[in-house]
């Protein structure tokens, strides 16, 4: 405990660039294993409704845009 107390005060009294380098780093660590984790969930789901339903839907061209009426 005693460590991240001390983390804390040197991130915020050792200057703005100080700082912002502290909270980039601890952006990364969570950042980079939920995208992670996100697209190992989305793309099997994605892979399974495409199978299941097709692709594209009806209503959209072959870019998965909507079509436009004439």
């Amino acid at each position: 405990m005693e460590l991240i107390q001390q983390i804390l005060i040197d991130s915020t009294s050792g200057g703005f660039w100080k700082f912002i380098g502290y909270w980039f780093l601890i952006f990364m660590i969570l950042a980079i294993p939920s995208q992670v984790i996100i697209v190992a969930i989305n793309r099997p789901l994605r892979h399974w409704s495409i199978r299941k339903r097709g692709y594209p839907p009806f209503h959209c061209d072959a870019d998965g845009d909507f079509k436009k009426e004439d």
